[in-house]
């Protein structure tokens, strides 16, 4: 899955939300920007998200594209009933308040976390260095997470913070949860998976902000 960057159906600004509406403490101990401190669980009290801005020449749609982080979603009541009636890795929904010139849209706010890193199977996964934003060599093997890691390090080390490996073609093992309908890997992948049976739900039901191309780097073992 990715967000959409079809400016007939999102607006021109991309992404469509990345500030807070006038008055809006983002440094208050329960605003938006906590959350991050939460990356493996979720917080005791709910957060006060009203409100975001959508950008003076974004659009509204059921998925709204975000500034703030990968792991924090935003999406109309609609598109989070949908969502729910699925396998989802663990999440949580807040209520959210959207602002477009003052008038406020009730959206949501679903904060997931999501490391399936464990079930990756390394010495069939290929993997190739990744330098701003693009792959750079061919692909190459490693033979454990730890392995992973320790070239991950040495190439941050030799060629800068940007420089890193990524999976190519990922294998995940027979331990995966195959019924899982969304979920990211890891770090050692930056994509956003969804099943068929979930995009053809949102498709089904007209959802927009929401982009589907099929994971053909992707292999589930039996």
């Amino acid at each position: 899955m990715e967000e959409s960057l079809n400016e007939k159906i999102i607006g021109s600004d991309f992404p469509q939300v990345y500030k807070f509406i006038k008055g809006y403490d983002e440094d208050a101990p329960d605003a938006l920007f906590s959350l991050y401190k939460y990356k493996d669980t979720f917080p005791d009290y709910i957060p006060n998200l009203d409100g975001v801005m959508l950008a003076g020449y974004a659009k509204l749609t059921d998925f709204v594209s975000n500034g703030f982080s990968p792991f924090l979603l935003i999406m109309n009541e609609k598109a989070k009933d949908i969502l729910g009636q699925f396998h989802l890795c663990p999440h949580k929904f807040y209520s959210l308040g959207l602002y477009r010139r003052k008038i406020k849209n009730d959206y949501f706010l679903f904060h997931y976390h999501s490391n399936y890193s464990d079930f990756v199977d390394y010495q069939k996964t290929s993997f190739r260095e990744h330098h701003s934003f693009r792959f750079q060599s061919d692909p190459f093997f490693v033979s454990s997470k730890e392995e992973f890691w320790e070239k991950r390090k040495a190439i941050k080390t030799e060629k800068g913070i940007s420089c890193g490996i990524r999976g190519d073609r990922i294998v995940m093992n027979k331990d995966f949860d195959h019924e899982l309908d969304f979920f990211v890997i890891s770090i050692l992948d930056a994509n956003t998976y969804v099943s068929e049976r979930l995009k053809n739900a949102i498709e089904t039901a007209g959802l927009t902000g929401w982009e589907f191309t099929p994971a053909t780097n992707l292999i589930v073992e039996d």
